[in-house]
C-alpha cells in the first residue's frame, strides 16, 4: 500500500515538472522568436558569435544529453542491487507459489507430494515456519515420524519465538500417533512457558482424560474454569465425572479407607448430587458397608426423592428392614 502510494506520487510530480517545464519552454520560444538576440564570445584570438535562441537551445540540449549521460551510470552503479531485489522477489513468489501448492496436496491426501512442494523452495520462504510446520503433518500421515520431528526442530529454530504454535502441533501429532507419553510431556513443557494459554490447558485436560489420569485433571479443573476454558456446565460435568471416577478406581481396590477419603474430597456443593451419592453408596454397599450407605442414602433421601436412590435403599441389609420400610 504504501509503496504504490509513493510510486503514485512519484509519478504526479514528474509530470507536474514536465507541463512546467514545456510550458517554460512555449513562453522561452514566443519571447525567442519575436526578439532572437545576439551573443559575442571572445577568448584571446577565438571568438564565437551566434543568436541568444540559438545558445539557449544548444544549452538545453547540452543539460538534458549530461543528465541523460549521469542517469545512465547512476543506473550502471545500481544494476547490481536492483538486480538482487529482483532475484529475491522473483525467488519469493516461487517459494509463495511452492507453500499454496503445497497446502492444496495436504488438503488432498497426496501426502508424499505435499512434503516435497513444501521443502522445495523453503530457503526462500517469506515463513518458513508455515512450511515445516505443513510438513512435519505430512510426514506424520506417512508415518515418518523422525521425518516429522527433524521438520518440527527446523519450525522452532527458523521462529524460536513460535514455541507454542510449535509445541502445539507436535503435541496434536504424537496425540494422533498415540505418543500420550510424548504428548504429556510436550503439553506439560508448554503450560510452564504460556501457563495462561488456553488451547494447551484444553488439550491438557483432553490427554488427561484419555490417560484416565483423574487426580491431575482434578487439579487441573480450577485453572480451566479460571481461564474460562470450559463453560459453568461443562466444569460440573467434568467435575462431577471425574470425582466418579475417583470413587469407581477407590472401590476397585477394596481400600474402604480410600474410598472414604475420594468422597471427602468431594466439593461440598457436590456432596447433594445423587449421581455422585449413588456411586459412593453402591461401592459402600458393594464393601459390606451397609449400614454407612443406609445413612447416607437417607440424608440424600430427606433433601430430594430419586427412584434410583431408593431402589438401592432397599436392596441394603444388615439394617431393620422394617424401619426402612
Amino acid at each position: 500500500g504504501r509503496d504504490r502510494t509513493g510510486r503514485r506520487g512519484g509519478t504526479m510530480r514528474f509530470l507536474i515538472a514536465v507541463i512546467v517545464a514545456l510550458l517554460a519552454a512555449v513562453v522561452l520560444g514566443l519571447v525567442l522568436v519575436r526578439e532572437p538576440g545576439y551573443v559575442l564570445i571572445a577568448l584571446g584570438d577565438w571568438s564565437l558569435e551566434t543568436t541568444l535562441s540559438l545558445l539557449v537551445f544548444a544549452l538545453l540540449l547540452g543539460f538534458a544529453a549530461l543528465y541523460m549521460v549521469l542517469r545512465f551510470f547512476a543506473g550502471l552503479r545500481r544494476a547490481p542491487q536492483r538486480l538482487q531485489h529482483w532475484d529475491r522477489r522473483r525467488k519469493a513468489l516461487r517459494a509463495r507459489n511452492a507453500l499454496n501448492r503445497g497446502l492444496i496436496e495436504l488438503s488432498e491426501g497426496n501426502w508424499s507430494g505435499a512434503e516435497k512442494r513444501l521443502l522445495k523452495h523453503v530457503g526462500d520462504s517469506d515463513n518458513p515456519l508455515l512450511n515445516y510446520l505443513a510438513a512435519a503433518r505430512a510426514a506424520q500421515q506417512q508415518g515418518a515420524h523422525e521425518r516429522r520431528d527433524h521438520y518440527l526442530r527446523l519450525a522452532h529454530r527458523g521462529v524460536p519465538a513460535a514455541d507454542i504454535a510449535v509445541g502445539l502441533t507436535q503435541a496434536e501429532l504424537q496425540i494422533a500417533h498415540r505418543q500420550m507419553e510424548q504428548a504429556l510431556a510436550t503439553l506439560t513443557h508448554l503450560r510452564t512457558i504460556a501457563p495462561r494459554h488456553g488451547y494447551v490447558l484444553k488439550m491438557l485436560m483432553r490427554l488427561y482424560e484419555r490417560l484416565q489420569d483423574w487426580e491431575h485433571l482434578r487439579d487441573l479443573l480450577p485453572e480451566l474454569r479460571r481461564r474460562s476454558v470450559l463453560s459453568v456446565d461443562e466444569a460440573d460435568r467434568l467435575e462431577i465425572r471425574l470425582h466418579g471416577e475417583l470413587l469407581a478406581r477407590a472401590a476397585r481396590g477394596r481400600d474402604l479407607e480410600h474410598l472414604r477419603d475420594a468422597w471427602n474430597r468431594v466439593p461440598r456443593r457436590l456432596l447433594h448430587d445423587a449421581g455422585l451419592v449413588l456411586a459412593y453408596t453402591t461401592h459402600l454397599h458393594t464393601l459390606g458397608e451397609d449400614d454407612e450407605a443406609e445413612i447416607q442414602l437417607r440424608a440424600a433421601l430427606k433433601r430430594d426423592w430419586d427412584d434410583r436412590l431408593v431402589d438401592l435403599y432397599g436392596r441394603l441389609g444388615g439394617t431393620d428392614a422394617a424401619l426402612r420400610l
